[in-house]
């Protein structure tokens, strides 16, 4: 899964640097759209929204992608303004894309109206002599694709055996350098774009 979410941010940067894509809020731009669903156990059915037609009308709602768990994702071909749904938890949520970048792309991981996703980290103190936990609260509304890049490198185990590099109570702990060479100078290749502010 990993793989293929790399090769298709590839392909985003490969198309959008060959054939760049002014996106303008006033008209109906073409817009990619990656859907990205980081919840454990939570498969998430993405339906197209056409709102021209009557709230009765059996196409108003369109099945467009059934999403799988653990960084499935689905790329949609669409357009500014379109919305998109989604059941979570009972509850329906809509989402129109924002205008996408200067290449007509844009990120969303769906969240519901979760806080965040919550991934513990085992740790070992004082040279190992017993053994703690660290909760990390990852709030993907912050940063989508740092949010979703940080959590496909958890499932990858990328994290596991790196030791903390600082530490400043109440503010912030510094990580991150895998303790597989070869690995981290392979992931170290894979960027990703920058979050909107």
């Amino acid at each position: 899964m990993a793989f293929l979410k790399t090769a298709f941010l590839a392909f985003l940067a490969a198309v959008g640097t060959t054939a760049p894509l002014l996106v303008n809020a006033e008209d109906e731009s073409n817009l990619r759209v990656m859907f990205v669903n980081e919840f454990p156990d939570k498969v998430i059915d993405l339906y197209w929204e056409n709102h021209e037609l009557d709230k009765d009308h059996p196409d108003r709602r369109k099945l467009e992608a059934r999403i799988g768990p653990r960084g499935g994702w689905h790329a949609s071909e669409t357009y500014f303004g379109h919305e998109f749904s989604y059941e979570l938890d009972g509850k329906r949520h809509f989402v129109t894309p924002p205008p996408g970048n200067v290449n007509g792309e844009q990120f969303i991981m769906l969240s519901g109206e979760t806080e965040g996703f919550r991934v513990r980290c085992e740790i070992t103190v004082n040279s190992q002599q017993y053994m703690d936990y660290l909760d990390i609260l990852v709030k993907p509304y912050w940063a989508p694709r740092a949010a979703a890049r940080f959590l496909e490198l958890v499932r990858s185990k990328y994290y596991d055996g790196v030791a903390f590099n600082r530490v400043v109570p109440k503010f912030l702990t510094q990580f991150g350098i895998g303790k597989d060479y070869f690995v981290r100078t392979k992931e170290r290749e894979l960027t990703i774009w920058d979050d909107f502010p």
